[in-house]
């Protein structure tokens, strides 16, 4: 009878515990092989030691409407909560790892003689931020305002500088993303200028006051600076357009010296585009012809009759383009003369104004100079103090919504976290015990050779007479 004919064999108690002790020294061999391996591994693993710091995250809900009226907080809701996912993420960010591990040195990430290019020393710097990441953890307590801070190395020292050098940077970092330092800054400084402005200005009129009373203006002397406004404002808009248009005739000189209109466009003309309307029709017919020109000239020679023609009318069209722009430079000059003239009679005639207010009455004028320059600097000292009042709530209730306080730094651990070497140890014999009984039953599944004289019975199904022990 063939072997794969063979029914199966039963599966009986007595069966099992034959093959048990049948194979028992491979059970033995690969028992002792798993615990061998596993306990060199166990023992090979150097301890780790855990360092932990607690951090309060306080938050009252008094505490905006106690900032918002100015009065003091009535004290410490009992069951305020905060979720501590927003503060472990910032606490676990790559700004604060980063500045953790430059602050320690872990590693040689800066090494120009490891680390030669940006980008090699930009991937060090990754894969030691995601190495400390992995060893740190934070977690939340029973109670859910404090969450615990640790992490596990295997220098104890190293354990608790970490854990305080993380909440150090990530107080710092924490204070760095909601505060509004610039604004604020600006703004102190900007009432501390006008304050000492307002200071001058008063001091100046109590001591200017200090010679009598000043009589008010009168109908002659607000005529006079309502004439003395006029012509400070004509004054200064003919020099605005003195100066625009020397602006202008600049960059027509400079075109005409280079003999290239391609910027034509670009130059304002202001109030004198319709005067120079020909100017661009000009230009726009140059453009033109030179299109067809270079269109001829991928046909054709410099020789050929049409492009000579085109040649010439481009010419022609330049020379008036010239022209034109030369006359309208003349124009232009002339106008900037006049407009010179002009504001310097403005100018004498402000100048005259001036003389004639101060022998009007000199101390009036100067007491009026330095009231609105005092009522102008209070206007404006009370604008910057709402608006730094705001600034200064906004960034209280971002950083005092929810404060964080150290309640307890790491220290440096003295033992080092249980590894259970036993149980491991255990538990890798348990293994190698059951793999090397999966293997007795693997090799006795396919070993189909009778055992004894009730296989040959069972199986052949053969009267057995007697047996013979195998020595």
């Amino acid at each position: 009878m063939e072997k794969s004919s063979i029914p199966d064999r039963t599966t009986s108690l007595r069966h099992f515990m034959t093959i048990v002790f049948k194979r028992l020294w491979i059970i033995a061999v690969v028992a002792l092989l798993a615990l061998a391996a596993g306990s060199m591994k166990v023992l090979r693993t150097p301890d780790y030691y855990r360092a932990q710091s607690k951090l309060l995250l306080e938050r009252d809900p008094e505490l905006e409407k106690a900032l918002l009226l100015r009065v003091s907080s009535s004290g410490r809701t009992g069951e305020a909560s905060y979720s501590y996912t927003q503060e472990s993420e910032i606490m676990t960010s790559r700004p604060v790892l980063e500045s953790v591990i430059r602050a320690l040195k872990l590693y040689s990430y800066a090494d120009t003689t490891i680390y030669k290019t940006q980008l090699e020393r930009g991937i060090a710097m990754q894969e030691a931020v995601i190495e400390v990441s992995s060893r740190l953890s934070i977690s939340p307590s029973p109670d859910p305002n404090i969450i615990k801070v640790r992490y596990k190395s295997t220098d104890p020292q190293l354990a608790a500088d970490v854990v305080n050098v993380i909440v150090e940077h990530y107080i710092n970092y924490r204070f760095t993303i909601f505060s509004d330092d610039q604004s604020i800054a600006f703004l102190d400084r900007q009432m501390e200028e006008t304050a000492q402005r307002l200071n001058d200005l008063t001091q100046r009129r109590a001591d200017f006051q200090k010679d009598g009373t000043l009589y008010s203006p009168d109908r002659e002397g607000q005529l006079l600076f309502n004439r003395l406004s006029d012509y400070e404002d004509r004054a200064d808009a003919v020099r605005l357009d003195r100066i625009s248009k020397e602006s202008r005739l600049r960059a027509l000189r400079n075109l005409v010296n280079n003999g290239s209109y391609d910027e034509l466009p670009a130059i304002d003309m202001g109030e004198d585009n319709v005067r120079t309307k020909g100017i661009f029709e000009l230009k726009d017919q140059l453009r033109t012809l030179e299109y067809e020109r270079d269109y001829l000239r991928q046909k054709y020679t410099d020789s050929y009759v049409e492009v000579q023609d085109k040649n010439a009318e481009i010419k022609a069209l330049t020379n008036r383009i010239n022209d034109g722009i030369i006359e309208y430079v003349t124009v232009l000059e002339s106008s900037i003369t006049a407009l010179s003239n002009e504001e310097s009679i403005l100018r004498r005639s402000v100048t005259n104004i001036r003389t004639e207010i101060r022998s009007l009455s000199g101390k009036e004028l100067e007491l009026q100079k330095l009231s609105r320059g005092i009522t102008e600097n209070e206007e404006l000292y009370s604008v910057l103090i709402k608006q730094r009042e705001e600034a200064r709530l906004s960034q209280s209730k971002k950083e005092m919504v929810v404060r964080v306080k150290v309640i307890s730094p790491a220290v440096v651990p003295i033992d080092p976290v249980a590894t259970n070497r036993p149980l491991k140890l255990m538990m890798v014999l348990f293994f190698g015990i059951f793999a090397g009984i999966s293997l007795a039953f693997f090799i006795d599944f396919f070993d189909h050779s009778f055992k004894n004289a009730e296989d040959v019975q069972r199986y052949l199904d053969l009267d057995t007479l007697a047996s013979i022990r195998s020595f």
